[in-house]
C-alpha cells in the first residue's frame, strides 16, 4: 500500500494551533523528505523541507523523530511551518483577509533529495485565522477605524486593544486569533488606512483614547477596564497610552521602546517630542543590508530624556517581552553594574547574579579560581586579577558608568572590600558575612601586599554530633583595627554595607563589622551601615533559599558549621536582600523607596 500522510487536526486548523504530522506505511528506516509550501495572498510562495528517517515499522513521527537537515534539523514538530522562507528577498509573510485560510501543501519524497525525490505521497491542509462562531465587526466610529472581533457567545467579555508598527493599515490576524480564546479584540490602524492620513508628523492620543472609550462602552466588553496589545511602533504606543489614559487594566508590549520615536505625541497639554537620532550610526552589513540598531540616542541621557514615556504614571500591570537580538532598536539599558563574588568554593555560582539581574541590574558573576582555566586553587589574591574584570565591566556598552557596585559574601566579601580599597570606580559594596580582614592568604596589589591573620587549627571544636567548628580558629586582630591584616577600607571611595549574622560560625563576622566600622571612623570616614541579624548563620543567601547548617569546607576538606536558627535565618535573608536591593539602587543610580529593616 502506498504511503500516507496523517494529519492532527486533519483537514483544517488554526494558525496558533500545534499540527501533528506523521508518515504511515513506509519501508522501515526508509529516507524521505518532507517539503511544505504556502502562498502568500500577494503570490509570494513560502517553503521549507526537512529530511527524516523513517523508524523500523516505516513510521515517521515528526513529534518523535529528529529532521537530519534541510531547512532546520533536530526534533522540531512545527519545523517545516516556522522555518518557510520566501522566494522573493526580504518578503515578509502577513495575513490581511483573515477570512480566508493560508492553505499548506505538504509532500513526502523518496530519498533526501528535495527536488528530486520521487512523490510518495500528499496532503493539502487549510491553516485559518477564525475560529468557529467568531463574529468580525467593522468598525467606523467617530474618527476610530478598526475591527472588533467578538467570541461566539452571549459575552460579555474581557477587552483588548491590539495595535501593530510603524507600517501603518489595519492587520487584524493577531486580534481574531485572541478572539477565538475568549477576548473581545480591537485590531486598531492609525494611519495610512481608509480616510485615516496617510502620513503624519504628530500622534494625537485622544484618538486612541477615543477607541479605548468605545470599547469599554461596548455592551460585550467586560469592564471596568481593558488590556493593551502592541508591538513596535504599536508597543511604544500602548506605553503612552497606559501612561495617559484612564481604563487600562493591563498591556502586554513585544518590542516596544520606552521613548516616544519618530513622531511627535501629543495629549491635551503634554508634548513628547521624537528621540533624537544619527543616521551616520546605520551599519552595513556583509550583504549590503543596513543595521539601523545604533541610529537612535540614548533616551536616558541628556536632553533626549524628555522623549521618555512617562510610565511611573501607570497604574497598569505590565508585560514586556523582548527579543534580545532584536536590530530595530537597541533593547533598554545601560544599566547599573554589579559584579558579584562568592567564597572559598571556588567555581562559578551564578544564581545571585541572575535574580539581581532581574531587578534592573547588569551583573557579573565572577569567578576567581577553580573554573575552566583559573588555578585551581592559590595562596596569593591578586587584586590585578578582579582589576580587569572591572575594566570589563566599565567599558560594557549595557554598563552604567560612573562606577559599578561590588557584592561579596565570606571570602568573595573580602574580595569586594579589597578592591574597594584599592581600585577606582567602585560606587558601593555590599558585605555579607566578611572578615574585612587577609584571612589565610596574602592579598597583593602592585607594591602593598598584606600579610594573612593566620589561625590555629588547635582552636578546632568537635560538636555533639560530630561536625567541626572553626569559629575560633582565627588569630585575634591584635591591635584591632590598626592591625597589619586588616583591609585598608578608609580608602574605599564608595559606601559599604555589612550584612552580618549573629550566628555565623565561619568567623565572628559581628566583631569584624565593629573593627571595621571602628577602623572608618577613626580615619574620619563616615559610620557605615550595619544590619546585624540574630539567629542568622553564615551562608545569607537570597529569600527563601534553605538555610545550609553544615557542609563541606574545601580548604579545610572537613564537613563545618555554619550556624543560624531555621526561622530567625530565613527571616534574615528576606529582610537582608530588600536592603542589599535598595542600598544598590540609591547609589548606584536607581531610585527606590527606603526599606526599613524589621529585624
Amino acid at each position: 500500500m502506498a504511503p500516507t500522510v496523517i494529519l492532527e487536526p486533519a483537514g483544517r486548523s488554526l494558525w496558533d494551533e500545534p499540527l501533528r504530522v506523521a508518515v504511515h506505511r513506509l519501508a522501515p528506516r526508509q529516507p524521505v523528505t518532507l517539503r511544505a509550501a504556502l502562498r502568500d495572498e500577494k503570490g509570494a510562495l513560502f517553503r521549507a523541507h526537512a529530511r527524516y528517517r523513517a523508524d523500523a515499522a516505516g513510521r515517521l513521527d515528526l513529534q518523535r523523530a529528529p529532521a537530519l537537515g534541510g531547512s532546520f534539523a533536530g526534533l522540531e514538530p512545527m519545523g517545516l511551518l516556522w522555518a518557510m522562507q520566501p522566494d522573493r528577498p526580504f518578503w515578509r509573510l502577513l495575513k490581511r483577509d483573515v477570512q480566508t485560510p493560508f492553505v499548506v501543501e505538504l509532500e513526502v519524497l523518496d530519498g533526501h533529495e528535495p527536488d528530486q525525490g520521487k512523490l510518495l505521497a500528499s496532503a493539502v491542509h487549510e491553516r485559518h485565522f477564525l475560529s468557529p462562531g467568531v463574529r468580525r465587526v467593522p468598525v467606523r466610529e467617530g474618527r476610530v477605524r478598526a475591527t472588533l472581533f467578538l467570541p461566539p457567545g452571549p459575552g460579555p467579555f474581557p477587552g483588548i486593544v491590539d495595535l501593530f508598527g510603524a507600517g501603518g493599515g489595519l492587520l487584524e490576524y493577531r486580534a481574531s486569533l485572541l478572539a477565538g480564546k475568549g477576548f473581545a479584540v480591537m485590531a486598531l490602524a492609525y494611519y495610512n488606512y481608509d480616510d485615516l492620513p496617510k502620513h503624519t508628523d504628530v500622534f494625537h492620543l485622544e484618538y486612541f483614547e477615543e477607541a479605548v472609550n468605545y470599547l469599554l462602552c461596548h455592551p460585550q466588553v467586560k469592564g471596568p477596564g481593558i488590556g493593551l496589545l502592541g508591538s513596535s511602533k504599536g508597543g511604544e504606543l500602548c506605553i503612552s497610552m497606559a501612561s495617559f489614559l484612564k481604563g487600562i487594566t493591563a498591556a502586554v508590549i513585544i518590542n516596544g521602546s520606552i521613548a516616544n520615536v519618530e513622531i511627535t505625541l501629543r495629549y491635551k497639554d503634554v508634548t513628547l517630542p521624537p528621540l533624537g537620532k544619527d543616521l551616520n550610526r546605520t551599519k552595513v552589513i556583509k550583504d549590503g543590508l543596513k543595521d539601523i540598531v545604533d541610529v537612535l540616542n540614548n533616551p536616558l541621557e541628556g536632553p533626549d530624556q524628555k522623549s521618555l514615556i512617562p510610565v511611573e504614571r501607570s497604574d497598569t500591570t505590565f508585560l514586556f517581552l523582548v527579543g534580545q537580538d532584536d536590530h530595530n532598536w537597541k533593547r533598554p539599558g545601560p544599566f547599573p553594574g554589579i559584579i558579584d563574588i562568592n567564597g572559598v568554593g571556588g567555581g562559578l555560582l551564578e544564581y545571585r547574579a541572575s535574580l539581581l539581574s532581574g531587578h534592573g541590574f547588569a551583573t557579573l558573576a565572577l569567578a576567581f579560581y577553580d573554573f575552566e582555566d583559573l588555578p585551581k586553587d592559590y595562596s596569593i589574591l591578586h587584586v590585578d586579577y578582579f582589576e580587569e574584570a572591572m575594566r570589563y565591566m566599565l567599558h560594557h556598552p549595557q554598563v552604567k558608568g560612573p562606577g559599578i557596585g561590588l557584592l561579596g559574601i565570606s571570602l568573595g566579601a573580602d574580595i569586594c572590600l579589597s578592591m574597594a580599597s584599592f581600585l577606582k570606580n567602585v560606587s558601593a559594596t555590599v558585605s555579607i558575612n566578611g572578615s574585612g580582614t587577609s584571612g589565610m592568604r596574602t592579598i597583593r596589589y602592585k607594591q602593598t601586599c598584606i600579610p594573612p591573620l593566620g589561625h590555629d587549627l588547635r582552636r578546632t571544636k568537635v560538636t555533639f554530633s560530630g561536625i567541626v567548628d572553626i569559629v575560633d580558629i582565627r588569630n585575634d586582630i591584635i591591635g584591632g583595627h590598626k592591625n597589619p591584616s586588616i583591609i585598608p577600607i578608609e580608602r574605599a571611595e564608595g559606601p559599604i554595607l555589612f550584612i552580618v549574622g549573629q550566628d555565623d560560625h565561619n568567623w565572628r563576622s559581628d566583631l569584624y563589622a565593629q573593627t571595621a566600622s571602628e577602623r572608618l571612623q577613626a580615619y574620619g570616614r563616615e559610620k557605615p551601615q550595619v544590619f546585624s541579624y540574630p539567629g542568622t548563620g553564615h551562608y545569607i543567601e537570597p529569600p527563601y533559599f534553605p538555610m545550609c547548617p553544615a557542609s563541606l569546607h574545601k580548604l579545610l576538606n572537613k564537613t563545618v558549621i555554619w550556624g543560624g536558627e531555621f526561622r530567625a535565618h530565613s527571616k534574615a535573608q528576606v529582610d537582608a536582600w530588600k536592603q542589599i536591593l535598595f542600598f544598590f539602587s540609591k547609589h548606584l543610580g536607581d531610585t527606590q523607596k527606603r526599606v526599613a529593616s524589621k529585624l
